[in-house]
């Protein structure tokens, strides 16, 4: 693309992530419209993206990720976070663990009644409908059984899965046959963006069937530097290549839906951000947004792991070898079996205290041994429950590292900033030591790896959960929707002040949803087709 005339388009959209397959897709149905996506890295098809087991070696290859990592976080005695996030057609959506989830209603309803119209609980469901193609319910209020995300359950979830069920009922928590319903609280068996044995992303769901359109170009292995702005609208963007770099035009709107962590990066070294810190780093000021990079949150987790001898969970043993061969060749002959799961078949959303409006918590179990060193596979044997805080109190930022628009981001989430975020996890390590205690778990004659028996004060329960913090992957709010002095992008998901640019990726959100992300990300790329349809020439 070297003449003007090929390298004009009527819409760019940066990032082939969860978002910018949907855009791509839907601003590619009319014939009339120039469609160019930008993806830094390349094809999404390859087995460990696509068998749903392989979870661990996608989110862990550097093939597919940009390796990134946080800042030393002060509050977890100064640990280095690894933060995965897709490098690849698909993006983070290529590498996720499939879950699929809304949250409630009321997370959405708090987002229009702090002003955002048009995003309430209500708005937003036809969007989650339009995408979602769900066997399991049939067309009802809540699903639809047409849209191009397949979702669906584990056809034959492990055994200990319903251990982990019975044990739950045994505490008195109660049984939610669907969690995307407007108010799902308690546990039961999850639904996950895979059909037919294989992974279902944007990508593959969107992107692919749009892929034999001439009006669409997209371009692989292509960096972006900035987002190209004159008198207050944007016109271009600035890439980067094998062959150098090049400025691409556009007629209509650039869509920046590069993620939490790359959206803002590429905003500030556009000189889109706090002018002062924009000219400490080198970069020239050209839009004063100071909450571009703020605002960063993201889901913290601890777990309790428990290893076993009994081989009933997931796993690689001798034990269990010829039961694992014959699982590789049902998945090769049928696209069955334990490969076609993400190996989180379970799960519950619970209230930590009474008085809560919504759960605060997810209970993750994971039929399978928490691998002490990363490895794409469980092995040995044992299970593992997850905590997840889904209304962390801490806050973070997305900065840049030099003025070059290469380097990677400096990513400080602040985790376990907010003491709140600790209680909250140690009192989960609690529920699940009960859980784990219940009457169904004991013939496997399990002990308990981490924390370990001799842990129990508060004390060390904190310090464990210091030392074993992570997020689950569910970064947002960078580039907060709203109509404050802080906010980066309103209701339309413009940016304040600008012409001719939005972003529509998770950095939206204006409070993190209490649930996984990948879902609502979808809803929303959906709803902003819309919205960028409805825009007159």
């Amino acid at each position: 693309m070297s003449d003007s005339a090929t390298s004009t388009f009527d819409y760019i959209i940066i990032g082939a992530g969860t978002a910018g397959c949907v855009l791509a897709a839907r601003l590619s149905e009319n014939p009339a419209h120039r469609v160019c996506l930008i993806e830094a890295g390349g094809s999404e098809q390859h087995p460990y993206i696509s068998i749903p087991a392989a979870v661990g070696a996608a989110i862990m290859s550097e093939r597919f990720g940009w390796g990134l990592a946080t800042t030393p976080q002060t509050a977890l005695n100064h640990r280095v976070i690894a933060l995965p996030r897709g490098k690849v057609l698909g993006g983070s959506g290529s590498v996720n663990g499939m879950a699929y989830y809304r949250g409630p209603a009321r997370d959405y309803d708090d987002w229009a009644a702090a002003g955002n119209h048009g995003w309430s609980y209500a708005e937003l469901l036809p969007y989650f409908l339009r995408s979602e193609r769900n066997e399991y319910y049939g067309s009802s209020a809540c699903h639809r059984t047409d849209g191009p995300m397949a979702v669906s359950f584990v056809k034959r979830p492990n055994a200990l899965c319903e251990v982990f069920n019975r044990a739950m009922a045994e505490l008195g928590f109660p049984y939610c046959e669907d969690f995307n319903v407007a108010a799902p609280e308690g546990y039961g068996y999850r639904q996950g963006t895979i059909s037919k044995g294989r992974r279902v992303s944007t990508a593959s769901a969107y992107l692919r069937p749009a892929l034999a359109r001439k009006n669409l170009t997209v371009l692989t292995h292509t960096m972006t530097r900035r987002v190209v702005l004159e008198h207050g609208t944007a016109v271009g963007v600035e890439i980067q290549t094998a062959h150098g770099q090049q400025t691409l035009r556009v007629r209509r709107e650039v869509v920046l839906s590069a993620g939490a962590f790359h959206s803002p990066h590429i905003l500030l070294h556009s000189g889109i951000g706090d002018s002062v810190e924009l000219q400490a780093a080198g970069i020239t000021p050209q839009h004063q947004l100071s909450g571009v990079g703020r605002n960063l949150t993201d889901h913290p987790a601890t777990y309790v792991a428990m290893d076993t001898d009994d081989s009933t969970s997931y796993g690689l043993s001798w034990r269990a070898s010829l039961r694992d061969l014959w699982n590789g060749l049902e998945y090769l002959l049928a696209r069955q079996g334990p490969l076609a799961s993400n190996l989180f078949e379970t799960n519950a959303y619970i209230k930590t205290h009474s008085g809560l409006d919504r759960p605060d918590m997810q209970v993750v179990f994971q039929p399978a041994r928490r691998n002490i060193k990363p490895f794409p596979l469980p092995l040995g044997h044992g299970y593992a429950i997850s905590l997840v805080c889904l209304y962390p109190h801490s806050r973070g930022t997305v900065k840049v590292s030099s003025n070059d628009p290469l380097s990677k981001p400096l990513i400080d989430p602040a985790l376990g900033s907010a003491q709140q975020d600790i209680d909250t996890l140690v009192g989960g390590v609690k529920l699940a030591r009960r859980i784990l205690g219940a009457t169904g778990f004991q013939p496997y004659n399990a002990h308990e790896r981490l924390p370990g028996a001799t842990v129990n004060s508060d004390a060390e329960l904190a310090n464990y959960v210091r030392n074993t913090l992570a997020t689950v992957h569910h970064p947002g709010g960078t580039c907060r929707m709203g109509i404050d002095a802080e906010a980066v992008v309103d209701p339309e998901l413009k940016l304040h002040g600008l012409s001719g640019l939005r972003v529509v990726d998770a950095s939206v959100y204006p409070r993190l949803v209490g649930a996984n992300t990948n879902a609502s990300v979808v809803a929303i790329a959906e709803k902003a087709s819309d919205m960028l349809l409805s825009v007159k020439p």
